[in-house]
């Protein structure tokens, strides 16, 4: 029997206006990408309307997907959460000798997690609140994933204070010859987060909260041309 894969389905969430929205990224064998099934804060289809960060989100999920499926998985389980605020997963010993992975995670609803502590034999899943309970456990499913294309060429990370009005350029070390790049963002917690004023020269990030007093927070980026 020869299996090969034929379509790679993922659905995200992004939040514009006050409201939830969800949509699949769907990558065929061929490695074309489409959007399918967007549905609106009520759960009905929709396909216009959007507010324009949801729509950048879309293309960012885009390009995170093409980068998901360039990647492998080492190890993958299931947590189980019945009210607690993080779970720590465990990785098989020899399976990573560094903490450059990924952990893509498939939780029953739309809730956001993040991995923090990462080693070469666990992590932690976030979610920040309590999640599930005895009697309606939540079960995620993880992927650790590891890249087998190439790195990023310009990456690092910028840290937002509260003079900084949300907003803060990226200046490459010198010009692209194009601004057809794409960047991924990490933001450090659960806060919007995306790019605009892409040039060759750089760009900026604009993330979706105000600080206050002696506030930061730190979004790391990868530049991919």
């Amino acid at each position: 029997m020869t299996l090969a894969r034929v379509q790679t389905v993922i659905t995200y969430s992004s939040s514009g206006g006050g409201e939830e929205y969800l949509f699949d990224i769907v990558i065929d064998a061929q490695g074309l990408v489409t959007v399918r099934n967007i549905r609106g804060p009520t759960g009905s289809p929709c396909s216009t309307g959007l507010p324009d960060i949801v729509v950048d989100d879309i293309q960012e999920a885009k390009e995170t997907t093409l980068l998901l499926v360039g990647e492998t998985e080492v190890a993958s389980g299931t947590l189980i959460f019945t009210g607690q605020t993080e779970q720590t997963a465990t990785i098989p010993p020899g399976v990573l000798n560094n903490t450059a992975y990924r952990v893509l995670y498939t939780p029953p609803d739309s809730t956001q997690l993040r991995t923090e502590n990462k080693t070469i034999l666990d992590f932690d899943a976030v979610v920040g609140v309590a999640y599930g309970s005895v009697i309606d456990p939540k079960s995620v499913d993880y992927s650790v994933l590891v890249s087998t294309a190439a790195t990023s060429s310009t990456s690092g990370f910028v840290t937002f204070t509260a003079g900084d009005a949300s907003q803060k350029a990226v200046a490459f070390s010198s010009a692209f010859d194009t601004t057809a790049y794409r960047v991924l963002l990490s933001p450090d917690d659960f806060y919007p987060v995306r790019v605009i004023n892409k040039a060759k020269t750089g760009f900026t990030i604009e993330i979706g909260i105000g600080l206050q007093g002696a506030e930061t927070v730190t979004v790391g980026f990868d530049v991919f041309v």
